[in-house]
């Protein structure tokens, strides 16, 4: 007897083998999680690309014209720039060939009123209002009550959940970092931030004759203390002060700051405070290390889709959003510092270094 086309694909399938997601996925699936959300949103509130397939416009002009705040649309267009939707050409935004055929009114072969099937879903919508409100308060804790992820992370519960994910995560990155991140001639690193611990506890066990300082505020404060003990290196080499980083002033004994997966939470105006207080702290030749997840853009070019989508989902949750690299060099040579190095890690995050010069 002879097997059916059916059958024998059957037979392929139940050989076959498996192809594993490896944590690059693993991680993106959940980082890309709001971007969809966010290009139905343009596509069906604000028709975006028959807007743009009229007339080519400057960002300012876009953002005036709908009626947008300044960080949300720039999320918007890094995305939408990595995936092949918008060009920019002379200072002015384009819609692609692409864009145009599928995405505007204007087009036979359009595909908007699809796409728009989802508008009404709670998370596009409310995608739609962060464009137009600018707002992180978005975090849906209990039926009928919404907090900024700031206020929840001073409450026991959510700083325990969150710090322990991102103990998780630090889990993944931290040993990459303590490679890239060369600390020889280094005694003390001051981890702003730093969560759990979980980074400079990596780098104490790759540099014998490193210290390190956490600052966190409470409760996760606590958390930190349980986490290095744990990793049997608190109080002997590990210590953990409780304060506020935007409003006490920073330990001056180290030669060393370290902001992991910290500034890409707030708005460009703490990030230049807290480089700031960072650049008055370190005495010179001292170093400031930023560990995230910054968009390529040297040279001009758009920003991979991985890294695009990822700052989605912190301009929705967050006040900040991922800087890019040019962002970086900007905000930190405007600060002080000098001699900005930029080194690819793992899962779409990066390391930025820069030197405070006498």
């Amino acid at each position: 007897m002879h097997s059916s086309p059916l059958t024998s694909h059957a037979r392929i399938s139940e050989t076959a083998p498996i192809c594993c997601p490896d944590i690059a996925q693993i991680i993106k699936w959940r980082d890309s999680s709001y971007a969809a959300d966010l290009y139905i949103a343009a596509v069906s509130w604000l028709d975006l690309f028959t807007y743009l397939d009229d007339q080519p416009v400057t960002e300012e002009e876009l953002r005036a014209h709908f009626v947008l705040r300044e960080r949300p649309t720039r999320t918007m267009l890094r995305l939408f720039e990595s995936w092949g939707l918008i060009s920019r050409q002379s200072g002015r935004l384009h819609a692609t060939p692409t864009a145009v055929r599928y995405l505007s009114g204007n087009s036979p072969d359009n595909v908007a009123s699809y796409v728009a099937t989802m508008k009404y879903k709670s998370s596009v919508r409310e995608l739609y209002e962060i464009l137009r409100q600018d707002s992180s308060d978005t975090w849906h804790v209990e039926r009928g009550v919404t907090k900024t992820w700031d206020a929840l992370m001073q409450t026991d519960e959510f700083a325990d959940l969150n710090t322990r994910g991102m103990e998780e995560r630090g889990r993944i990155f931290a040993p990459h970092l303590a490679e890239l991140l060369d600390c020889t001639n280094d005694t003390c690193v001051l981890d702003v931030g730093g969560g759990s611990g979980v980074y400079s506890a990596h780098l104490l066990l790759r540099y014998s004759s490193l210290s390190a300082t956490i600052l966190e505020r409470p409760p996760v404060d606590h958390l930190a203390r349980t986490c290095l003990t744990d990793r049997n290196l608190y109080p002997r080499r590990a210590n953990v002060i409780a304060g506020d980083m935007f409003i006490d002033p920073l330990p001056r004994n180290a030669s060393l700051h370290l902001y992991s997966h910290v500034l890409h939470n707030w708005g460009p105006e703490k990030v230049h405070l807290l480089l700031s207080k960072s650049f008055d702290s370190i005495a010179c030749d001292g170093r400031i290390a930023i560990y995230d997840c910054h968009p390529d853009d040297r040279g001009g070019r758009p920003s991979p889709a991985a890294e695009a989508e990822y700052s989605v989902l912190l301009t929705t949750g967050y006040e900040g959003c991922c800087y890019s690299f040019e962002d970086m060099r900007v905000m930190l040579e405007r600060t002080g510092f000098q001699e900005i190095e930029f080194h690819k890690s793992i899962c779409n995050r990066s390391l930025i270094v820069a030197r405070k010069i006498a």
